[in-house]
């Protein structure tokens, strides 16, 4: 945070609910277990621990709290957009003209 966040022009921080993250994690682990997804890097196996499940789980109580005081500290004056919907995130894209 304290190098980058000073030089950028805005945060977009995507919070999306929790069942809806879980939901996702866990369907794209289905459709590619065992395999590496198309965006991920060679040799990288889809996997979905416990431990990754409660990070999901628990990001908004204990790790947002972070990244709010981190914004707070190295970029007071940074404009952040919070996407906290799939619909808010597809009329980001639409403005930017990038597809879905």
């Amino acid at each position: 945070f304290d190098i980058r966040l000073p030089r950028t022009d805005i945060v977009i921080w995507v919070r999306m609910p929790r069942l809806l993250c879980l939901w996702g994690a866990l369907t794209r682990w289905l459709k590619h277990i065992g395999r590496t997804r198309p965006e991920m890097a060679p040799g990288c196996i889809e996997k979905v621990d416990w431990e990754f499940l409660q990070y999901i789980w628990t990001f908004e109580k204990k790790f947002a709290p972070l990244v709010t005081a981190a914004i707070a500290t190295h970029g007071p004056d940074v404009p952040v957009l919070q996407l906290k919907s799939r619909h808010q995130m597809r009329a980001l894209l639409d403005l930017l003209g990038v597809p879905a």
